[in-house]
This record gives C-alpha cells, sequence and structure tokens, in this order.
C-alpha cells in the first residue's frame, strides 16, 4: 500500500504540514479587533457567562446586535481559562483549529469524490488537501484571532457534510449532520449554505427524490427557521434591512439592478481571490465597480455554469458540484457587500469556506490533465509548485498581522484612499510614540480625497486633537475638537475634550469664565450621551469650583451609575 492510500498517514501528515506552515503567527500580537475581544473584554470571558441566554437570547425591541455567534464566545472562554490574556494561547487555538478543518476536508473530498466515482481519489483528495492548507487566503482567518469564526463554522461545515454523504449509507448518520449543522450556523452565518449543498449533491446523483432525502431537506428547513427566530430575538437579520432605504442606499442610489451588480462584481472580485491569491490585502472597503468589471463578472460566471453544464451532461459531475459549492458558499458572504453590515464589503477571511470547492476542483483539474497528456509527473510536478508558491505568499503573508503597527501600515498602502487604515494606522504609531509620524496619517485620512463618513472624519479629527494634549499643544487641540464638531456636531468626545481643555485653562489662571466655558461643553457632551461618565465627574468638579456644591454632588452620585464612554 502506498503512502497516499494510507488514509491514517495521510490525515497525520496533513495534520502536522497545516500546523507547520502557520506556527509564524505563534509569535504574533492581538491586534485590530483582539485587543477588544479579548484584552478589554477579558472579564467578560468567563464560563459563568456560558449560559442557556447564549442560545436563547432575550427578545429586544430594538435589534442592534449583528453577529449570533455563541460557539466562538464559547472558543474564548476555554482559551482564556487556559492561557489568560497571552496573544500565544489564542493563535495557538487558530493554528490546531485550521489543522483540524485540513484532515476533516481530506476526508470530505474522499468521500465526495467517491460519491462522483473519480479515479484515484486518495490521489486527488491528497492533493486538494494540501491547496487547501497552504492557500493564502487564508492567511487572515488562521492569524486573526477575530476571525476564528470562520475556522469554528469550517469545521462544523465539514464534518456536517461528511455526515449528510454517510447518512445515505446509515440514516443515523443523519443525526450527527443535523448537530453539526446548526453547531456551524451557531459559529457563523455562512453555513445557510449547506442545505444547497445537500441538495445540489443529491440532484446531481440523481437520487433528490428518495424518502430519506426529503426527512433531511425536512430537519435542515426547520433548523434554518430555529436558528433564524432565534437569531431574530435580539439579532440583526437579512429580511429586517431589506427595504426600500437598505435598496437605495446601495451604491449610491440604484435600486434592484445596484444590488444584482453588486452581488456579481463580488462573486468575480471572490473567484479571482481564489485563484491569485498573491496579493493580500486586510482591509477591503468597497467592492470593484465599473462597466468592464461588471461585464468580466457576467462573462466568468456564465462560463463556470457553462462548463458545470457541461460536467453533468457528461455524467463526470465532480467539477459541477465544485463549482456549485463556490457559488452557494459565496452568496451569503456576499450579501455583507451588498448591506455593508460591517467596516468592509469584502473580506479574505470570508473565503474559508468557499476555498474548499475550488481546492476541489484545482487538485482534480491538475491530475486529470496529468492524466489526459499522459504524463501524471507533470500533473504531480505542477500541483508540488502551486503548494510550493501557496506556502511562500502564506508564510510572507502572516507578517502582515504581526502587529498592530505592521498591520495598518501594510493596509494603509493597499487602500490607500479608505480613512479607516490611515486611522488605525495614526493610532498604531501613536502608542509607538511616533506622535509626528501618527499626526501626519490622521491628516491624511482628513485629505478630501480619502473615502470617510462625516462621522468618521470627526472620529479622527478628534484622535487628532488627544495627540497635542498630549503634548499639550493646546490651542491646537481645540482646533481640532472644533473641527470635529464641524464634521459632526453629535460628537459627544469633542464637547467633552473641549471642556477638559477650558477646565485646563481654569486651572492655570484661576479663571471663571473658562470654568464656564467647560461648563458649557460639558454640558452639550451630556446631552448627547448621559450615561457620559467621564462628563458628569469634571462638571461636578467644576460645579464645586464655581460655587455650586448641591449640583456638585448631584453630579457626582449620577456619575456612579453611568457607563464608561468611548472618548475617541
Amino acid at each position: 500500500m502506498s503512502f497516499i492510500e494510507h488514509k491514517g498517514l495521510v490525515a497525520l501528515f496533513l495534520l502536522l504540514l497545516s500546523f507547520g506552515v502557520f506556527t509564524p503567527s505563534l509569535k504574533h500580537e492581538l491586534v485590530w479587533d483582539d485587543l477588544k475581544l479579548i484584552k478589554e473584554r477579558s472579564s467578560s470571558l468567563k464560563a459563568s457567562n456560558i449560559t442557556y441566554r447564549m442560545l436563547l437570547p432575550r427578545i429586544h425591541e430594538k435589534h442592534k446586535g449583528v453577529h449570533y455567534r455563541p460557539i466562538m464566545f464559547i472558543s474564548y472562554v476555554i482559551d482564556k481559562e487556559i492561557w489568560g490574556v497571552s496573544p500565544f494561547g489564542f493563535h495557538l487555538s487558530n493554528v490546531i483549529l485550521h489543522s483540524i478543518s485540513t484532515v476533516l476536508f481530506y476526508f470530505l473530498a474522499l468521500l465526495v469524490l467517491g460519491e462522483f466515482r473519480v479515479e484515484r481519489k486518495e490521489a486527488t483528495a491528497f492533493l486538494s488537501s494540501l491547496l487547501f492548507a497552504f492557500h493564502p487566503v487564508h492567511v487572515e482567518s488562521v492569524s486573526f484571532i477575530g476571525a476564528r469564526a470562520d475556522l469554528l463554522s469550517g469545521i462544523f461545515f465539514f464534518l456536517a457534510f461528511i455526515f449528510y454523504i454517510l447518512s445515505h449509507r446509515k440514516l443515523w448518520f443523519l443525526i450527527l449532520a443535523a448537530i453539526c449543522f446548526y453547531l456551524s450556523l451557531l459559529s457563523k452565518e455562512i453555513a445557510v449554505a449547506f442545505p444547497i449543498l445537500a441538495v445540489g449533491l443529491d440532484l446531481i446523483n440523481g437520487r433528490f427524490r428518495s424518502r430519506n432525502n426529503i426527512i433531511s431537506y425536512i430537519i435542515f428547513g426547520v433548523l434554518i427557521l430555529v436558528y433564524f427566530y432565534l437569531r431574530g430575538r435580539a439579532y440583526v437579520v437579512i429580511p429586517e434591512v431589506f427595504n426600500e432605504k437598505v435598496l437605495q442606499s446601495v451604491q449610491g442610489g440604484a435600486q434592484v439592478w445596484g444590488v444584482l451588480k453588486v452581488l456579481l462584481s463580488s462573486y468575480l472580485f471572490y473567484i479571482k481571490k481564489l485563484v491569485f491569491p498573491f496579493s493580500l490585502n486586510p482591509f477591503i472597503a468597497t467592492v470593484p465597480m465599473g462597466f468592464y468589471y461588471l461585464v468580466s463578472s457576467i462573462l466568468v460566471i456564465s462560463l463556470l455554469c457553462f462548463i458545470g453544464f457541461i460536467s453533468i451532461r457528461k455524467r463526470e459531475n465532480i467539477t459541477a458540484f465544485s463549482i456549485l459549492w463556490i457559488f452557494a458558499t459565496l452568496g451569503p458572504i456576499s450579501l455583507v457587500a451588498i448591506f455593508r453590515v460591517g467596516t468592509m464589503s469584502l473580506a479574505e477571511r470570508f473565503l474559508y469556506i468557499p476555498s474548499a470547492g475550488f481546492c476541489m476542483l484545482t487538485g482534480y483539474f491538475v491530475l486529470k490533465a496529468g492524466k489526459r497528456i499522459k504524463a501524471q509527473k507533470i500533473g504531480w510536478a505542477f500541483g508540488f509548485l502551486l503548494c510550493m508558491s501557496y506556502i511562500f505568499f502564506t508564510i510572507e503573508g502572516q507578517s502582515i498581522w504581526k502587529n498592530d503597527l505592521s498591520l495598518w501600515e501594510y493596509a494603509s498602502k493597499k487602500s490607500p484612499y479608505d480613512a479607516i487604515p490611515h486611522t488605525n494606522y495614526g493610532e498604531a504609531l501613536k502608542h509607538a510614540g511616533k506622535t509626528d509620524q501618527a499626526i501626519g496619517e490622521f491628516l491624511i485620512a482628513l485629505d478630501p480625497e480619502v473615502k470617510g463618513s462625516k462621522k468618521e472624519k470627526a472620529s479622527i479629527a478628534n484622535r487628532l486633537g488627544l495627540v497635542y494634549m498630549d503634548k499639550e499643544d493646546y490651542r491646537n487641540a481645540e482646533e481640532w475638537f472644533l473641527k470635529a464638531l464641524y464634521y459632526d456636531p453629535k460628537h459627544g468626545a469633542a464637547y467633552y475634550h473641549l471642556g477638559l481643555i477650558y477646565f485646563i485653562k481654569g486651572q492655570h489662571g484661576d479663571s471663571v469664565s473658562d470654568y464656564r466655558m467647560a461648563e458649557k461643553y460639558l454640558k452639550k457632551a451630556l446631552e448627547i450621551s448621559r450615561s457620559y461618565r467621564r462628563a458628569r465627574l469634571l462638571l461636578s468638579v467644576i460645579y464645586s469650583l464655581l460655587g455650586k456644591k448641591e449640583k456638585a454632588i448631584e453630579r457626582t452620585k449620577k456619575s456612579k451609575d453611568s457607563t464608561r464612554y468611548d472618548d475617541r
């Protein structure tokens, strides 16, 4: 028996290899949202917070939450219990999860290839799994702890599909498939594509009308309804945002056609990323648009549909199913681009599950081409070179995520006309003690040619004011806080900081007029946010200095019940 035919050894080899290629990430710091999710909220990451309310959230009239992902929270709690807030421990978990996912994909590929009676399925599954283990587009999913939802959802997604295929042999596997499918949903929303793939597999295989399969579809349908019901109790769901207002906001006023253009362009962007994953970008704010891009997307999607049709006509089928996998799993992530749920329209981490279909298709085509030209060694050589190129760019790409400074320096170069990368780079420079460089980045972010909403520009101006406050340059600080209010008259932090400046001026000159100006700005801050604790505390101090002791006591008492307010 050759090595490739020994499934246990191959699985162990893939586990170690996929772990090894991502070991550089183990030395990285916490970056971006990791700081908020893990470091700043570490007190909430405890086992006592894992309750039934995670699965059955309370009903809220105003649905503000976007992500209903209790499995990811549980994984963070486990890491916190084991490692504390050590970045090493959290990164280690991500690398282990990717390694497990690679092994599961290998067994999934074996089963799918077997379903379509592909010759030398062991060799094809092995090459496909190598491509999946090394694919550069996975760097963000593995190196960014905040992207763990993709890894978790991928693991349960692959398990669910494995058990679903096995349920065709023994029906009781359907129970395990349903459980894993629901766990994948609780990890990330992309799992809603699973039933489409299950139905697609059965349609292509010609067993769609089987009684057992109908039972499966009903179970999956019920689970999706339960999931959306529970999610809808406290979180935003797509039907709530699919309204005329949102449609009009898509890409500057276009409605249904605007949605379709974004959808088609998103598909082309992601397909291009799968085929050419060598230029990574951690911050992709907008969907590439334009006439030629739209035409290209229509041509590429039409060509892939035609190839899939030919595959079914010739009863080869594996090509059609791989294309279906890509299309079905790209659907949910393209909704992010349409409805702008987050700060970014597109993200490489979203491709973790879709890449499985691409890797299976590529592995199959490479070896099939080698067989067609009667030179299988050439096919393996090409596959080996492709894997080596993936390894190089994957290892190189991990350096981007080393720390906040390297991440945002790279992102600001890749997305020079988006304000957020420049803003975050400025913050990283500020924390690194490079104040003048930080000011330069903030000024770039405020450039009229750089894209950013008025609220984002106000936040940037406020940050600039804070930099000047740290330098004790109160004149420039005041100027930038006023600039923040020019962008957004309801920016509470800017009012608070103006009040702080006049308080400092009053302290230096013992000036009642400065204290009164401080009082004016602080009252304005509290009009915008009644729970602004710092503003209440400072206002109580000013009342005390102005001889208003009763008001000072009242404000101090109220500040104890206030929540923390973000000063940025």
